[in-house]
């Protein structure tokens, strides 16, 4: 993307050499409700002309997008208060303890309890008979 628009840049420089060495012969303007003449190169009222383009499209763009930046700063806003009361959550959460209701240990403990029956007949087999012995 950089190569192009690299590329673009110097392509519109090229354009705009050629214009001002090929069209150097002097043009009248005259801006109607004034009564002054102005008398200046081709090239530069046609540089002019496109620059004023240029800057009423940016200005343009710029008016058009303030909805976007009004909305970015408001989510932006809010992020940064959603944060802070998480972390204001947080704190609250660390500095109480946690208690587990207690159907819930109790669960746990049987689970474990069941585990342990059927594991502890394996490790409690007699050595001396088996297969192998």
């Amino acid at each position: 993307m950089k190569i192009l628009s690299r590329a673009l840049f110097l392509l519109f420089v090229l354009v705009g050499v050629l214009i001002a060495v090929s069209n150097t012969q002097p043009v009248q303007l005259a801006l109607w409700p004034l009564p002054h003449i102005i008398v200046l190169p081709l090239y530069l009222l046609v540089v002019g002309l496109l620059l004023m383009g240029v800057l009423a499209g940016l200005g343009i763009g710029w008016w058009v997008a303030r909805h976007h930046r009004r909305r970015g700063r408001e989510a932006s806003s809010q992020a940064a208060r959603l944060e802070r009361e998480v972390a204001r959550l947080r704190d609250v959460a660390g500095q109480q303890p946690v208690t587990t209701p207690a159907g819930v240990a109790s669960l746990g403990q049987k689970a474990i309890e069941r585990q342990r029956a059927l594991v502890a007949p394996d490790l409690a087999a007699p050595a001396g008979r088996g297969p192998l012995s």
